[in-house]
C-alpha cells in the first residue's frame, strides 16, 4: 500500500527506510501532484508516494490567458502542502515544474516568484516541446516504442509526441486542454448538442493540420494524463474487466462512445458519482472524450493504450540519466532488479534460470506457437519465479505470481504480465492454474494461453531444475526425444529424484522422451 504521510506532517514526520529518492511536484492547469520515486541503479524509478490536488490553475483565466489572484493563490497553497509532504519523507531532491496555465499566462513568471518566497520551491515552467519530450520519456520508460502517437491530455494543453522507430521524431502542444475547451464551449450543465458538436469541430480541425504535418499513421496511440485514466476506471468498472490497473488497458473506440452516451446527460453532479471520474473531472470530462474520440478517428485507430507513467516518470528519468528508449527485454529486466533491491530475493539465481529456460524454449516453441511474446513472458517468469521467498518460503511459487502481477514490470502487457505470472505459479510441477484464473482473466487471456501458461510453467520448472550442472538440449529420434547433456563438473549438486523431475513434465506436457549424456 503506498505510503501517505499522516494529516499534521511536523509534528508527525514519517520515517522512511534507507533508498535513493527523488521527488516530482507537476503543477498543471486543472490538477497538481506530487510524487515521491524510488530509484534503482538499474535505471528505472517507482513510485512509492503520491499526493496530488486540484488549484485549477486555468480556471477564471483573463482574457490575455493570465492567472487570477484567486487560482494563484490556491496553487501556492498546493505547492506549499507539496513542500511539507516532501521534507516529511526527507526526500534529498525535489523537481517541480509547471505546464500550459503557467506557460501561456503573462503574469506566470509572477506566480513563479510567489512560489519561491512562499514556499522554498524554485518551479521551472515547461516550453510545450519539453512538456512533450517529458511525455515521451515516460512512456518510452514503460513501453518498447516503434512507430507511435504519445498524446498527453491536461488541462490547458494537448501534446502529441511521435515516434518514428523507437525515437521522437516530431511533438506539438496545442490548446486544446480539458479545462480550456470545457470553459470556452460550455455554458450548460450538461452541455447542449451544439455546444458539443461545435467543440468537436474545432478539436477536428486543429488536429487535421498537426497530423497531416506529422506524416499520417498508421500510429499506436498513448494516452496518458488524469482524463484518460479516470476513462479507463470508469470503462473497466462497467465491462467488470479482470485487471484493475489502467496500466496497459486498451480504452477503445467503443469504450468512449459508451461513456459519451451515458455520461452525456447527466449534470457535473452526478458524473462526479459515477466510479473512476470523481470530482476532479466531472465537469471537464466530456471534453476529453471529444478530443480522443476525434483523435482516434483522424488517425483511424481501433483505441488508446492507457498507461500509468508519464511527464512525472520522465522528469525522473532523465534525472538519473536514464537510457531511452530500450527493448521491450531491457525495461522488463530493469524493473526486476528495482524488485530484487526491494524485496530482496536472489536475482542471480533467476538469470541463470533464465538462460537454461530460454535455450530449451526456443528448441520446443514451434510445438505450441510460442513466439517472442511468449518468451518475454517466460524470461521475467524465470527472474522473479523464485520472488514469493520474500513473502514466505512456503508456497512461494504463489507469492511470486503475486508479485509479478502487482509489481511494475515494464515492458510487457497485461497478457504478457499474466503469462509470466502463470508461468511462476506453475514452475513447481503442477498441472494446471487455479480454476478461478480460467474464467477470472479472461477476455485477456483465452483457453490458448492457458496451456501456453502450462507449457512456460513446465519449461520453467525443468530449467530450474537443470540450470546448476549448464545443460545442453537437442532434439533426437524425428523429435521425439530430448537430449540433455551437462557442461559442469560431475560433483556439481542437483536435488533428489531430479532426473524423474524434469522427465515427468516432458513427458506429460510435451510427450517427450528424456536422454541423457554425461549424467
Amino acid at each position: 500500500m503506498p505510503r501517505r504521510p499522516p494529516a499534521d506532517l511536523e509534528r508527525d514526520p514519517p520515517t522512511r527506510r534507507a533508498a535513493s529518492t527523488i521527488g516530482v511536484m507537476d503543477i498543471g492547469s486543472n490538477t497538481a501532484r506530487c510524487v515521491v520515486f524510488d530509484t534503482s541503479r538499474a535505471g528505472s524509478v517507482r513510485a512509492v508516494y503520491q499526493t496530488k490536488d486540484a488549484p485549477r490553475l486555468g480556471s477564471e483565466t483573463g482574457a490575455d490567458s493570465s492567472l487570477s489572484p484567486e487560482a494563484m493563490v490556491r496553487g501556492v497553497a498546493t505547492v506549499r502542502r507539496f513542500a511539507r509532504a516532501v521534507r516529511a519523507l526527507k526526500v534529498p531532491k525535489t523537481l517541480a515544474v509547471a505546464t500550459s496555465a503557467v506557460r501561456d499566462a503573462p503574469n506566470g513568471p509572477e506566480f513563479v516568484r510567489d512560489v519561491a518566497r512562499s514556499t522554498g520551491v524554485s518551479l521551472r515552467t515547461l516550453s510545450g516541446t519539453e512538456e512533450a519530450r517529458y511525455a515521451y520519456l515516460g512512456i518510452a520508460s514503460a513501453w518498447e516504442l516503434s512507430n507511435d502517437l504519445v498524446c498527453d491530455l491536461g488541462g490547458g494543453s494537448l501534446q502529441l509526441a511521435e515516434v518514428r522507430g523507437g525515437s521522437l521524431h516530431n511533438s506539438v502542444s496545442l490548446p486544446l486542454g480539458v479545462l480550456r475547451l470545457s470553459q470556452r464551449f460550455f455554458d450548460h450543465d450538461p452541455p447542449k448538442r451544439r455546444e458539443v458538436d461545435s467543440l468537436r469541430e474545432h478539436v477536428r480541425g486543429t488536429l487535421a493540420s498537426v497530423l497531416e504535418a506529422f506524416g499520417g499513421g498508421p500510429y499506436r496511440i498513448f494516452g496518458i494524463g488524469g482524463t484518460v485514466r479516470s476513462l479507463a476506471r470508469a470503462s473497466i468498472e462497467f465491462r467488470e474487466y479482470p485487471v484493475r490497473r489502467v496500466h496497459g488497458y486498451l480504452l477503445y473506440e467503443n469504450d468512449i462512445d459508451a461513456l459519451e452516451e451515458l455520461l452525456s446527460e447527466m449534470p457535473a453532479v452526478r458524473r462526479r458519482a459515477v466510479t473512476g471520474i470523481g470530482g476532479d473531472r466531472a465537469d471537464v470530462v466530456l471534453a476529453g472524450i471529444a478530443v480522443f474520440s476525434e483523435l482516434l478517428r483522424a488517425v483511424k485507430a481501433e483505441g488508446i493504450v492507457v498507461s500509468g507513467t508519464g511527464i512525472r516518470e520522465g522528469i525522473a528519468l532523465e534525472s538519473i540519466g536514464a537510457k531511452l528508449p530500450a527493448p521491450a527485454e531491457t525495461l522488463a529486466q530493469r524493473s526486476t532488479v528495482a524488485a530484487s533491491e526491494s524485496f530482496a530475493f536472489d536475482l542471480k539465481h533467476g538469470l541463470e534460470v533464465a538462460e537454461t529456460a530460454t535455450a530449451l524454449f526456443q528448441l520446443l516453441a514451434d510445438r505450441f506457437e510460442g513466439g517472442r511474446s511468449e518468451a518475454l513472458a517466460l524470461r521475467v517468469a524465470a527472474w522473479m519465479h523464485d520472488a514469493g521467498v520474500a513473502i514466505d518460503l512456503w508456497n512461494h511459487a504463489r507469492h511470486s505470481s503475486y508479485l509479478i502481477q502487482n509489481y511494475p514490470i515494464w515492458g510487457l502487457d497485461q497478457r504478457e504480465v499474466l503469462l509470466a505470472a502463470m508461468a511462476a505459479y506453475l514452475h513447481e510441477g503442477k498441472n494446471a492454474v487455479p480454476s478461478e484464473w480460467k474464467k477470472g482473466f479472461l477476455p485477456i487471456i483465452g483457453p490458448s494461453d492457458l496451456e501456453k501458461a502450462v507449457r512456460l510453467g513446465a519449461i520453467l520448472g525443468v530449467a530450474e531444475m537443470l540450470a546448476p550442472v549448464q545443460p545442453k538440449f537437442g532434439l533426437a529420434s524425428d523429435g521425439k526425444v530430448l537430449a540433455v547433456s551437462f557442461s559442469a563438473t560431475r560433483d556439481t549438486p542437483l536435488p533428489p529424484r531430479w532426473a524423474e523431475k524434469v522427465r515427468k513434465p516432458m513427458e506429460r506436457v510435451f510427450e517427450l522422451e528424456v536422454r541423457y549424456r554425461d549424467a
